[in-house]
């Protein structure tokens, strides 16, 4: 049995697979992140393909997340001010 190279992704559950790609894509977009950062989408989205799991579905699913996230922050930093 030959033993497969498995990167830190094939750990990680699928909302933090999601957001993580997201968020590499975005900056990217932006010119922020470094040339190494498509090596890590690569890495990324070839682990998504693996599961069955659409490049679409996993840009979709990590925007929602994020902007849950995003969300939860503004609630708590709200509700700390009213206090």
């Amino acid at each position: 049995m030959e033993n497969e190279k498995r990167s830190i992704y094939d750990k990680l559950p699928l909302e933090l697979l999601a957001g993580f790609y997201y968020e590499i894509n975005k900056n990217i977009e932006k010119g922020i992140l470094s040339d190494a950062m498509y090596h890590e989408i690569r890495l990324i989205e070839q682990n998504a393909l693996k599961r069955g799991i659409s490049l679409e579905y996993l840009h979709d699913k990590g925007a929602c997340i994020i902007e849950v996230e995003k969300l939860i922050r503004e609630t708590i930093l709200q509700h700390q001010i009213v206090e």
